[in-house]
């Protein structure tokens, strides 16, 4: 396989080639690819929105990237827990390729994101999240390391940054 750079496989995924990375995982050839983008690699995650217990939420909300009335080519994923009595968590963001209705598995090089929850304020169904980036080096431009997240446990929806906008993301489970 011909090497291929970071810039060029964004781009290639961008363009919508979802058919063709699928061709590439079917063929085991994106495991080379990913270690030529540097970095990066399959995850795997679980559907999850629970409570665990009056003070703790755990849960996994996706949005299809870019938004309507676009087609989706990338899912966008935030997903971790929280508590509300101790104000702390730990969440992660990642955009996997395909669209929510055909996500894969694969995290899609340089868009994966730790948050450390710093403050968690609960209201009437919603949680105002507070957090920050842990890892200084995965901020893109226009981004900041501070975080805030609103979950609306009610109405089933997270809002939450990408990239220097505001995205709705609906939760699962």
């Amino acid at each position: 396989m011909d090497p291929v750079d970071r810039r060029k496989f964004l781009k290639f995924v961008g363009m919508g080639s979802g058919i063709a990375v699928a061709g590439a995982v079917a063929s085991g050839g994106i495991l080379s690819l990913l270690g030529k983008a540097g970095g990066g690699g399959a995850v795997m995650a679980g559907s999850m929105a629970k409570s665990q217990g009056p003070d703790a939420l755990s849960f996994r909300a996706v949005a299809g990237m870019p938004s309507a009335p676009l087609p989706a080519y990338a899912s966008y994923v935030l997903e971790g827990s929280v508590n509300s009595m101790t104000r702390t968590g730990v969440l992660s963001r990642t955009v996997f390729a395909g669209a929510p209705a055909a996500m894969s598995d694969i995290a899609l090089p340089g868009l994966s994101q730790t948050i450390r929850v710093t403050d968690v304020r609960p209201g009437h169904d919603v949680l105002r999240i507070h957090g920050f980036v842990a890892d200084r080096s995965q901020i893109g431009p226009g981004e900041s390391q501070n975080v805030e997240i609103l979950v609306d446990r009610l109405r089933r929806i997270v809002r939450a940054p990408f990239s220097g906008s505001t995205v709705n993301l609906i939760m699962q489970g």
